[in-house]
């Protein structure tokens, strides 16, 4: 279950902002989530953000000698590891087909949109035709007309 900072910071006995200052850019966009708890949203931390944290704090400085811990360059197999990779791989999934599902509705919503606009273009030509048939004369008349009437009303022509 994901776990607000405070929570992190009172199971790591560390203060809030210690927690803070590990939550950089991009530990963010993979690991911390906005959820809304009793009408207030809260950052909350994914199980697998919790391992990589929980690695931090606690095989950090609060070592005693002699313990063993788990670095990244010793080449060690954990199973926290492998979980938190097999974590990171479902969440990367869930995100590509999120990312697919929201590619087909745009591709939908853009196909909506030419035949809508396809459909206004061809409305427009008919009314067009049918104004210019009822009238009597083309759209050019109009425009000579409607050029006539602007230069006639030009303020230098008062003096």
């Amino acid at each position: 279950m994901p776990k607000t900072i405070r929570e992190l910071a009172d199971e790591f006995d560390v203060s809030k902002q210690a927690i803070r200052k590990k939550l950089d850019a991009n530990f963010r966009a993979n690991y911390v989530q906005t959820v809304t708890r009793n009408g207030v949203q809260t950052l909350v931390i994914t199980n697998s953000g919790y391992l990589l944290l929980k690695q931090h704090f606690i095989g950090g400085n609060n070592q005693k000698p002699g313990e063993e811990t788990f670095t990244s360059n010793t080449g060690n197999k954990n199973t926290d590891t492998v979980e938190l990779l097999n974590q990171q791989l479902e969440i990367k999934d869930n995100q590509i087909k999120e990312k697919d599902e929201q590619l087909k509705s745009m591709q939908k919503l853009l196909d909506q949109s030419q035949q809508l606009q396809l459909m206004t273009a061809k409305k427009i030509e008919d009314f067009k035709t049918i104004t210019s048939t009822q009238f009597g004369h083309d759209n050019s008349d109009l425009n000579i007309d409607n050029d006539l009437k602007q230069k006639n009303n030009a303020w230098w022509h008062f003096w």
